[in-house]
């Protein structure tokens, strides 16, 4: 390839990039406020830990991820207690007060459940609030991969600590766990 072709692709390149930059960080930025509108909104109906089967968990997150714009309200800036945090404001997790290196669905799908810790979260929950539009949901299993990367992580970084429960046909759990090693 002349320099010049490779001078007009490498400028293609770039722009192309840049036009990415740009929708990923709408992207974001839409999803952050959905984060903080689900806080009250979820706050709000669910209230306390209650249980009911796994339809009745579906159309709850519905109602949640239906409502959401209609809605305002903060998230707390850290989720979770005891060994694990959420800091939604660094959009980190911490073990033990230490940084731990997830992907950004992984922090989603952990940031999900820390909410709403110690309740189950059931795969369609999960799937819509990682994806906004029904036309690109991948498969379901794919969950089950963040699940299970997710987990490795976490017990890697706290020396064996398990931190997901899987409930069988329904969906998991984040655990709160002290720093005593407790659940």
């Amino acid at each position: 390839m002349t320099e010049p072709n490779l001078s007009a692709r490498l400028v293609d390149i770039e722009s192309m990039l840049d036009r990415s930059r740009r929708r990923f960080e709408e992207g974001t930025r839409l999803v952050e406020e959905a984060h903080q509108l689900l806080g009250e909104i979820q706050q709000a109906l669910l209230g306390s830990p209650g249980t009911g089967s796994s339809d009745d968990s579906d159309e709850t997150a519905s109602r949640l991820l239906a409502s959401i714009k209609a809605s305002g309200g903060e998230m707390p800036a850290s989720l979770c207690g005891g060994r694990l945090a959420v800091d939604q404001v660094q959009r980190l997790i911490r073990i033990d007060g230490h940084p731990i290196g997830i992907t950004e669905m992984e922090y989603r799908v952990l940031e999900l459940l820390a909410y709403a810790r110690n309740n189950v979260v059931t795969r369609q929950m999960l799937l819509k609030h990682l994806y906004r539009r029904a036309d690109d949901q991948p498969q379901p299993k794919i969950i089950d991969v963040f699940i299970s990367k997710l987990r490795k992580k976490l017990r890697n970084a706290s020396s064996g600590a398990e931190f997901i429960e899987t409930i069988p046909q329904r969906g998991w759990i984040l655990r709160d766990i002290d720093a005593g090693g407790g659940a």
